[in-house]
């Protein structure tokens, strides 16, 4: 995650660090048992993307990007719950607990875009 991340506009914290940890964490919203992780460096890998996901949040709680919103923050406390519970699943590599962390990451995301971006649904 770069240093400056709370500097970035949105269009580039999604690009630079959203997108490509929810390209790893996201495969589990298809439930496809072909896409389940199963090396240990896979495990750890949805892992880190999660764990990414999870500081992002942090980030969009800050006062600069959610000051007087509170369906944001309502958003990002579901984006933060679910990585956070994604990080639990790939470490303890139950592949049932992933899926559903990432359908928390996919409300999150859905409710975000819908009141923020709605082009982007």
């Amino acid at each position: 995650m770069p240093a400056d991340e709370a500097s970035l506009a949105m269009p580039d914290l999604m690009a630079l660090v959203v997108d490509p940890a929810a390209g790893v964490f996201g495969p589990a919203f298809q439930r496809d048992p072909q896409r389940e992780p199963k090396a240990a460096q896979a495990w750890q890998a949805v892992a880190d993307a999660a764990s990414e996901l999870e500081r992002t949040a942090a980030v969009l709680e800050q006062p600069g990007w959610s000051l007087g919103r509170a369906e944001w923050l309502r958003s990002v406390a579901e984006l933060r719950e679910g990585t956070r519970a994604g990080v639990q699943a790939a470490r303890q590599r139950d592949a049932r607990q992933l899926a559903r962390a990432a359908q928390r990451l996919q409300v999150a995301c859905d409710g975000c875009h819908a009141q923020y971006a709605p082009a982007l649904r």
